[in-house]
C-alpha cells in the first residue's frame, strides 16, 4: 500500500489497482446496497428484515467514511465517530475478505485520530472477532446488549498493541 496526499485526502493504491478514499456523496447508493447484504450475512441468526436499505444513512450520520474501491466500484468501507476514535461500521464484500482491505480501511480510517480507538463487536460474530483479535485489538471488559444483534463486547487498540 502506498498513500498519495491529495487535496487534503490521503488516497491508498495498492500495485492491483485497489484504492481507498474518502467516501463521495455519488458512493451512497452502492455503499448502502454494500451494508444492507453485509449485515445480512454478517448476522444471519438475525430475521434478515430487521436489516433496511435506508439503514446506511441513518447510521453513519455525522461520521467519517473512506471507502475501498476496484475498478470504479466500491468494495469496502470503515466508518469513524471521529470524536471518540470510535469505529461504527467495518464491511469488505465478501469476494475481498483475506486480502488486507478490512486493515487497510481501519488504517486509512483511524489515521490522525487519537488513540486508543475502540469499537463494539457482537459476541456471536466470532469471525469479526478473530479479525480484530489478529490485528492487535484487545477485549475490555464493557459490555452491553443490542436489541437486533444481541450482546456485544468493546474492544480497545492502543499505540502499542499495533506495534507502533
Amino acid at each position: 500500500w502506498r498513500s498519495i496526499r491529495q487535496c487534503c485526502q490521503v488516497i491508498t493504491v495498492t500495485k492491483e489497482g485497489l484504492m481507498i478514499r474518502v467516501m463521495r456523496e455519488t458512493d451512497i447508493p452502492q455503499l448502502a446496497q454494500l451494508y444492507l447484504k453485509g449485515r445480512r450475512q454478517t448476522f444471519h441468526w438475525v430475521d434478515p428484515s430487521h436489516f433496511r436499505l435506508e439503514d446506511f444513512g441513518e447510521h453513519t450520520r455525522g461520521e467519517q467514511l473512506w471507502v475501498a474501491e476496484q475498478g470504479g466500484t466500491p468494495c469496502g468501507f470503515v466508518s469513524i465517530w471521529g470524536d471518540e476514535s470510535f469505529v461504527h461500521h467495518l464491511y469488505v464484500v465478501a469476494d475481498w475478505h483475506g486480502q488486507g482491505m478490512g486493515r487497510a480501511l481501519l488504517a486509512a480510517g483511524l489515521a490522525g485520530y487519537p488513540s486508543p480507538a475502540s469499537l463494539k463487536v457482537a459476541m456471536r460474530n466470532t469471525t469479526a472477532m478473530a479479525f480484530y483479535h489478529r490485528l492487535g485489538w484487545e477485549n475490555t471488559e464493557e459490555t452491553g446488549h443490542c436489541d437486533i444483534t444481541g450482546p456485544w463486547r468493546r474492544l480497545v487498540l492502543t499505540p502499542d498493541d499495533a506495534g507502533e
